[in-house]
């Protein structure tokens, strides 16, 4: 409605113009007249006010198909905003305030596209993410309903129930450790979680993460040795989830390596990493499964009979990624696998900080 009454007031104003310039032009002719008693100069007068008229409806109709034609340029640029397309309309050598325009709008084009890729990749991953979680969550429902169901059996024998019970707990612990596990996944994934990420000594870190494992590693008769660096090596990073990285990692290598096994923890720093080795004497990896191991509910062909639903190397590779380091696996059949994990020394996120 607005826009209507604008263009109204518009073509008053012209209508207005035109009434006036007839009026003025009409007057002069008429004063010629009874001034000069003059046909030829009154006649000029006329010709002269009617090329005038002319030439006003003239640059009056180039006007509006300008301005029609300028409407429809910026109809298809709004249009093309819409569908995210990058098109010109407006010659990008003018240095017009149209051309202005059409270059800050192709920027903000650009911006949304990236938006929108954005978001559609976070909303397959939360689908993905969903569906994983429902495929694994599962055998443990199932398991629990048919040991519900037997222990209903009222002839069932005190041992038979005692089993079952038992049983029955194994899997709620299983359920709740992988609920636990899921939500620390997605909760990390969707940025929930703030790392925060500090000056402190990696090796306390470590040995934080060895001490979770370490029990698990004693019921299987494997030796862990710890070989911590002999300096405080004081490195930028968030302890907590950082032992949680290194626990997954030691975790695998307890779970895949036989009883009276070892696992070797090793600290090295460089110029601009320090490096942490974490090396099993397990089965190994195949070399077709060292790219997909970091993968979410990745299973390898030998950990089918494991426990584990395959979150542990996920989730330490999304741990240390967060924080601008990463994860290499060195392996071979039989031979154990070595994880190394490489993180930030504190002088160089120290310049990356100044020069930002």
């Amino acid at each position: 409605m607005m826009k209507k009454e604008r263009m109204q007031r518009l073509r008053n104003r012209l209508a207005l113009l035109f009434v006036v310039l007839l009026a003025v032009c009409t007057g002069f002719a008429v004063y010629l007249w009874v001034r000069f008693q003059l046909p030829a100069i009154v006649w000029l007068c006329i010709g002269f006010t009617a090329v005038i008229m002319l030439l006003f409806v003239l640059v009056i109709g180039m006007m509006h198909r300008y301005m029609r034609d300028l409407i429809v340029q910026l109809s298809d640029m709004i249009a093309a905003i819409s569908d995210l397309r990058e098109e010109e309309y407006f010659s990008v050598l003018d240095d017009k305030l149209l051309s202005k325009l059409q270059s800050q709008v192709l920027k903000l084009t650009r911006l949304m596209r990236v938006h929108q890729e954005k978001l559609e990749s976070e909303r397959d991953e939360i689908k993905s993410l969903i569906s994983d979680i429902s495929h694994q969550i599962k055998t443990p429902l199932a398991n629990l309903s048919m040991y519900c169901t037997f222990l209903q059996d009222e002839d069932l024998d005190e041992l038979q129930r005692k089993e079952f019970s038992t049983h029955l707990q194994s899997q709620l612990d299983k359920l709740s450790w992988l609920m636990e596990n899921m939500i620390k996944m997605s909760r990390l994934e969707s940025g929930i979680i703030q790392l925060h990420i500090v000056s402190q000594n990696l090796n306390n870190t470590i040995l934080t993460a060895v001490k979770q494992v370490h029990e698990k590693a004693i019921q299987k008769g494997i030796t862990i040795h710890f070989e911590p660096e002999t300096q405080s090596l004081m490195l930028p990073h968030d302890s907590r989830w950082t032992a949680e990285a290194v626990f997954n990692l030691l975790d695998n290598a307890v779970k895949y390596t036989s009883g009276g096994g070892q696992v070797h923890i090793r600290m090295e720093p460089y110029e601009f990493y320090a490096r942490v080795d974490i090396q099993d004497t397990g089965a190994g990896l195949a070399e077709a499964e060292i790219p997909l191991v970091f993968g979410r509910f990745y299973r390898g062909v030998s950990s089918r009979d494991a426990e584990g639903v395959g979150i542990g190397l996920y989730l330490a590779r999304e741990i240390i990624s967060r924080q601008d380091g990463y994860i290499k696996v060195s392996s071979k059949p039989g031979c154990g696998s070595t994880f190394s994990i490489f993180m930030l020394q504190e002088q160089i996120v120290s310049e990356v900080i100044r020069s930002s």
